[in-house]
């Protein structure tokens, strides 16, 4: 029975630790970053079907990503690229709290 209590709490222990990690991760839009690579943007449009906004270094790709091929949609001109960063607010360098992000994603649901 101990056995059993002991191997529950450190499940929640890891559940919870996993939990803070990944909404950190996340705090971006859960969006991939990486120093010349970074996925801005991605919507789902099937099973197993999205399409992403890319930022290789200093341009925009618009990526069609399904289980089988990714195809580059077109490359969004300078003109687009200024527009579209433009509109994005700026990225907080420190990643919110678990809490921050639910908050966050249950008012996008109230809406």
């Amino acid at each position: 029975m101990l056995w059993a209590l002991f191997v529950t709490g450190l499940v929640l222990v890891l559940a919870y630790f996993l939990t803070r990690y990944l909404a950190g991760r996340m705090a971006a839009g859960g969006m991939v970053r990486g120093r010349r690579l970074a996925v801005l943007e991605q919507a789902a449009v099937g099973k197993d079907q999205k399409l992403l906004l890319v930022r290789l270094d200093d341009r925009l790709y618009f990526l069609s990503v399904t289980p089988g091929a990714t195809t580059i949609l077109r490359e969004l001109t300078a003109e687009e690229n200024a527009a579209w960063q433009a509109e994005q607010p700026p990225l907080s360098s420190e990643a919110g709290s678990f809490a921050q992000a639910l908050r966050r994603v249950m008012e996008q649901r109230k809406k």
